[in-house]
């Protein structure tokens, strides 16, 4: 009697806890939105590697490239460096997606996103100037002055030999007698301080050292546009900046007075699946780099979210709105990595996943309430028969068919939790026996 007791409780504890199903909604949700979350987070688990496509050897972007490569060192992450001719070239890598590139240095004005779909920007991360330096007796106010002379322009596929060309043919300056030659870097200075080129186009911020060497060597000279404006509204890729009189050597004013440059606004660009964590590093790097005030920008300028040439990613938008996530200062990149992505990826799974939790209670409920409804639907039936047929003769035959359905619907297999639809639907039998057995006292009495 004791176990029988037992058990009865045990039951209704189940069937308390299935009534209250909402608890378990809960709690099944959370824990399942929870489970799925963390097993696409550690399928997209973010790589240790890492390609940036640079620029030529000692250049500017190499430069830059291998202060990348020490800031995310120091996560564990490797960066390769792929020396290029330039931007050009770094843009037709991170467009081939036959080679493995992930991010890499673009000038402004090298393509459209409408060219380059699969790119986004990280945010401009500073002023590239356009340095001209020459040789000469006099001192010259305008690129149209370089006409006829020997000018080192850089290589094909480098960013300075496209803007070289289109400001020479403004000045109408690109076609001979000009001769137009491809030296670049170290060979472009040495030709320069040679007296073999009469002047030098080289794009480079103001710690390039080649264009250090040539901003102290005897002889050699740094045009300023007087035209920048100009320049700037024909060649919107171009941005007008000052080199403050003074901020070589403020004690000897060099320069003797503010030099007037174009500059390209150079951007970090990677290619639009790069992990989320990945984009992170690289943005606390820029930050790290290009933050501080240099010649031609104020403290914290750069690097900025403006967009140029390309769409600006989602997270960098959300980094510079709102800072790098909270857990990358609190935890080792690769765990706040990936509990940060668990977290970005638990919203959409439980938008998805919670509705349908909650429909499994009804669905439950509904699979085994279908059970009764035939029976209600012959229980019908049969009182419209009663009712539309009430002879004598078949009194007989409604008796039994009752008796039938109240036999079939004490077999109906349900849980105990349902029992309470089974007593109900018989109670309905029940009333409709009680129907008939009226009828049957009226047809053997003659009342109507």
């Amino acid at each position: 009697m004791e176990t029988g007791q037992n058990k009865l409780k045990s039951n209704l504890t189940i069937i308390s806890l299935i009534a209250n199903h909402g608890f378990w909604v809960i709690i099944i949700s959370v824990l399942l939105v929870i489970l799925i979350s963390i097993i696409i987070a550690h399928h997209f688990k973010a790589p240790d590697h890492l390609v940036m496509t640079t620029g030529f050897e000692s250049g500017t972007y190499q430069i830059l490239g291998e202060r990348y490569r020490e800031i995310l060192a120091r996560e564990k992450i490797h960066l390769e460096l792929l020396p290029s001719s330039g931007s050009v070239e770094n843009l037709k890598r991170l467009n081939d997606k036959s080679h493995r590139v992930d991010a890499g240095f673009i000038q402004d004005g090298m393509s459209s996103s409408a060219e380059a779909k699969n790119l986004v920007s990280l945010g401009a991360i500073g002023y590239s100037p356009v340095w001209v330096f020459y040789r000469s007796g006099q001192t010259l106010d305008y690129l149209s002055e370089l006409k006829g002379k020997r000018i080192a322009i850089g290589p094909e596929g480098s960013g300075v030999r496209k803007f070289a060309i289109d400001l020479l043919q403004l000045n109408n300056g690109a076609a001979p007698p000009t001769v137009l030659l491809d030296f670049s870097g170290a060979a472009a200075n040495k030709a320069l301080l040679a007296g073999t080129v009469d002047a030098v186009m080289m794009i480079g911020t103001e710690d390039n050292a080649l264009v250090k060497e040539l901003l102290y060597a005897p002889n050699v000279k740094l045009l300023t546009f007087r035209q920048a404006e100009a320049y700037t509204r024909l060649i919107p890729a171009l941005s007008h900046v000052v080199l403050p009189q003074g901020i070589l050597d403020v004690s000897k004013r060099i320069p003797s007075e503010d030099i007037h440059l174009l500059a390209v606004t150079t951007s970090l660009i990677v290619r639009n699946d790069l992990h989320p964590a990945l984009i992170y590093l690289l943005l606390d790097a820029a930050v790290e780099i290009h933050s501080n005030a240099g010649w031609l920008n104020k403290k914290g300028e750069f690097p900025s979210p403006r967009e140029l040439s390309f769409p600006t990613s989602n997270y960098a938008q959300r980094f510079y709105k709102s800072g790098r996530p909270f857990l990358l200062d609190y935890l080792p990149f690769g765990i706040a990595a990936f509990v940060d992505r668990t977290l970005l990826i638990m919203i959409p799974v439980a938008i998805i996943l919670i509705p349908l939790i909650r429909s499994i209670p009804w669905l439950y409920s509904w699979r085994h309430r279908r059970k009764f409804y035939r029976w209600y639907r012959e229980l019908k039936n049969l009182e419209l028969g009663m009712t539309g047929s009430p002879e004598t003769e078949r009194i007989s035959d409604y008796s039994e068919r009752i008796d039938q359905i109240e036999a079939s619907i004490n077999r109906i297999p349900v849980p105990l939790a349902f029992f309470g639809e089974v007593y109900r639907l018989k109670e309905h039998v029940d009333l409709v026996r009680g129907k008939l057995f009226r009828l049957s006292n009226q047809s053997k009495t003659g009342n109507p």
